[in-house]
């Protein structure tokens, strides 16, 4: 199971044993903005409402996602941060759909 699907199910505990034990091993600016995307969700579920993320707008985090990696700015820990973001919201959109 992946981090993303251990923050999906709200396995907090799981989630963050795997971004303290995949940090030391990210050698990309890529897999460093991935982890720290993760890092961001975990935090933002912890301090939520019953271990989910009440305000989560999958259609407000794809255009922030595609704006970041369409930026001139951008780079790569910017591309793995939006990637991330835009995967976990695919990977909940289903679950948050069927909660509403």
């Amino acid at each position: 199971m992946s981090i993303l699907d251990s923050l999906a199910k709200s396995d907090l505990d799981e989630a963050r044993r795997k971004i303290q034990e995949l940090q030391p091993e990210a050698e990309s600016e890529r897999e460093r903005g991935s982890l720290m995307a993760a890092s961001g969700i975990l935090a933002s579920i912890s301090k939520g409402k019953d271990g989910t993320l009440q305000s989560w707008d999958s259609a407000k985090v794809e255009r922030a996602a595609k704006s970041i990696v369409s930026s001139q700015m951008a780079d790569d820990f910017d591309a793995g941060y939006a990637e991330t973001l835009l995967s976990y919201s695919k990977l909940t959109a289903g679950t948050r759909q069927s909660a509403e």
